[in-house]
């Protein structure tokens, strides 16, 4: 049986996704989301395509919620 591929999580420069991608030897890797291509900076988490799967989809809710917070308008003291 062969050994299953290693995948990497890694975030997009441009549109901020986490996503994750095969190890592959080349350093150099395109945006799933927004097609931009782009040397590999930092990796975020490696091991199993499952595994890197979960990881991507909890770094991208946790991002989204930090990111809808910072939208909401600040509750001034005393008007409500």
């Amino acid at each position: 049986m062969a050994p299953s591929q290693q995948s990497r999580v890694l975030r997009c420069c441009s549109c901020r996704l986490f996503q994750a991608h095969q190890v592959k030897k080349s350093l150099k890797w395109t945006c799933k989301a927004c097609g931009e291509k782009q040397s590999l900076l930092k990796v975020y988490g490696e091991g199993s395509g499952a595994d890197c799967r979960r990881h991507v989809q909890k770094l991208n809710l946790l991002q989204g919620q930090v990111s809808e917070l910072s939208l909401r308008p600040q509750l001034v003291r005393g008007s409500i």
